[in-house]
């Protein structure tokens, strides 16, 4: 009978809840990291027929910069569904990080998992990996899946996945250096510090059939929201990321019809009736006061 396996935990860990209950069951848009190619040789490799890009690539696991890697979308086929599945069985049991942990706009009851000196601005799952792949330097396997949102960060897409234990038995695999899973995030925070994005970061992701901007603006962002100045090209916020250049009316359009219940403080009831647009609404204290102020002044 194998003896059971306590994991390392300090006073400072995070409190982890099981991410699973919130995600979508299919998890067919993977990276790995363990063979990324050389300068200049392109890679191709079998789809995902579900995913958002419809491939799946190869990485590298380096400490060096990995190179653009482009996701070119093919035909599914028998034996790629079941590499697939083979390799969504395979990760289910990897410890998840997404850029929302490390993300210094947010609180802890947002989704933050490291400290406020510890978060950055503005952090990308693609820079995750490299963070993983510096600090971890091989030891252990990597998956990347560019089009996973958090449930607390619809806006910045990139789910990095790491096996940190072995399934069966239990043995720690994030190798000497990293103690366990909160030690890690301190890591992977000074790494993301040390190495900061800048406009020009999404560009190292790069989506084929998806044409590069000539300038990238961050997205307009409506009062209330919480939306990082930096994000990557396929962002649901992005004109052009896979869901409408209109996606903020449409949202604002649905939590209308909800009764409001989604949108941010004093933006409920703001929809005007004209092709979607927002406009002021009516002041409360406007023309039905003006009129019972005249039946007052009639009674006199």
């Amino acid at each position: 009978m194998s003896n059971p396996r306590i994991e390392e935990v300090s006073d400072s860990d995070p409190e982890i809840d099981d991410i699973e209950n919130y995600l979508p069951s299919d998890s067919q848009t993977i990276i790995s990291p363990a063979n990324i190619p050389e300068p200049g040789k392109a890679t191709t490799v079998p789809p995902s027929p579900n995913s958002l890009y419809g491939r799946q690539a190869q990485l590298q696991q380096m400490h060096g910069a990995p190179t653009e890697e482009m996701l070119k979308p093919q035909a599914p086929n028998a034996q790629n569904l079941a590499a697939q599945r083979a390799q969504k069985e395979a990760i289910k049991s990897y410890h998840s990080l997404y850029p929302v942990y490390f993300d210094a706009s947010r609180t802890r009851a947002e989704g933050r998992r490291v400290s406020s000196k510890l978060a950055v601005k503005n952090p990308l799952g693609r820079e995750i990996v490299d963070a993983v792949s510096s600090i971890l330097g091989g030891v252990t396997r990597i998956a990347f899946e560019p089009d996973k949102l958090h449930p607390k960060d619809w806006a910045n897409p990139g789910r990095v996945r790491i096996q940190l234990r072995d399934k069966d038995s239990g043995k720690w695999l994030g190798g000497p250096n990293v103690k366990n899973k909160s030690h890690l995030y301190i890591l992977v925070a000074e790494w993301l510090q040390a190495h900061p994005a800048t406009k020009e970061t999404p560009l190292r992701l790069r989506i084929q059939g998806m044409p590069l901007p000539e300038k990238i603006e961050p997205p307009a962002v409506p009062k209330g929201w919480k939306i990082n100045e930096i994000l990557p090209l396929h962002s649901p916020a992005m004109s052009g990321g896979g869901v409408s250049d209109n996606m903020f009316r449409d949202m604002m359009q649905q939590m209308q019809g909800e009764g409001g219940a989604g949108l941010p403080p004093g933006m409920a009831g703001t929809m005007g009736g004209g092709g979607g647009s927002v406009t002021p609404g009516p002041s409360s204290g406007g023309g039905e006061g003006k009129k019972k102020k005249d039946k007052k002044k009639g009674k006199a």
